[in-house]
């Protein structure tokens, strides 16, 4: 029997004590991400579906947050005084969905997906994350509620993926807690620096999208406007791969 919401809640008070969890809660955590698990496979049936129906070629790839770090989110919300309620945590099951979408495209999507679930009796929320992002993050994030849990989807265009995977090479490597506004662990005035660039790069990057899906809209053919955000893309490509550079020297 799945456990209640009270007692999820409960758990994740434990888990949030920086002293050793023990063996109990641990498996308990185990039994509640397999719930998770079985949520997630259902959920990306019909988003495959979906993306089956539109003429877009798209990616979709999903995953389930680990024990690890689940634990880690629950203790650092913790540390930062602001204590998580692990029953509310929205992206435990995710999946994301990314292609080379114009920002209309984007919101279609997104609505096809809300339509889709809330057809299914699901509660749907939209987080749009383009015009306030979150330290230069964006996507469109459809959270979708089911029995309790939630199951969060994202959708990026295929910039906002690119510029998003750089950004988490950069926390492996300097912090996570940088996603979130915190500052490097270490590196200093340096790795402030790269993330205040990398905020500048979103800010273009969202202005050259919002231009190209206007000019689409007004008439001009697709391809040829999207082309125009083709040097970006390179550029973010080479960026993640020297990233990629550095994050495997480092690890050895």
């Amino acid at each position: 029997m799945p456990m209640s919401n009270s007692a999820v809640q409960k758990l994740g008070k434990r888990l949030e004590l920086p002293e050793a969890v023990s063996e109990e809660d641990l498996t308990l955590l185990e039994d509640l991400l397999i719930d998770y698990s079985e949520l997630l496979t259902a959920a990306r049936g019909v988003v495959d579906e979906l993306c089956d129906i539109v003429e877009w070629p798209l990616g979709v790839t999903h995953r389930l947050k680990t024990t690890d770090t689940l634990i880690q989110k629950l203790q650092r919300a913790k540390a930062r005084g602001s204590s998580t309620n692990l029953a509310r945590i929205q992206d435990i099951a995710g999946i994301r969905v990314s292609g080379r979408l114009t920002l209309t495209e984007q919101d279609q999507l997104g609505d096809m997906v809300v339509e889709r679930f809330e057809s299914q009796g699901h509660k749907c929320s939209v987080k749009d994350r383009r015009e306030d992002p979150m330290v230069g993050y964006r996507a469109v994030h459809v959270i979708v509620a089911v029995g309790g849990r939630y199951v969060e989807i994202q959708i990026r265009t295929v910039g906002q993926d690119l510029w998003a995977n750089v950004f988490e090479r950069i926390a492996d490597i300097f912090g996570r807690g940088i996603r979130y506004g915190e500052p490097p662990e270490y590196g200093g005035q340096a790795v402030t620096d790269v993330i205040s660039a990398m905020e500048g790069f979103s800010t273009s990057l969202y202005e050259m999208e919002t231009e190209a899906a206007a000019s689409i809209v007004s008439g001009q053919e697709r391809e040829a406007t999207m082309a125009r955000l083709d040097p970006v893309l390179v550029a973010l490509r080479e960026s993640l791969q020297t990233i990629e550079g550095v994050r495997g020297r480092s690890a050895t």
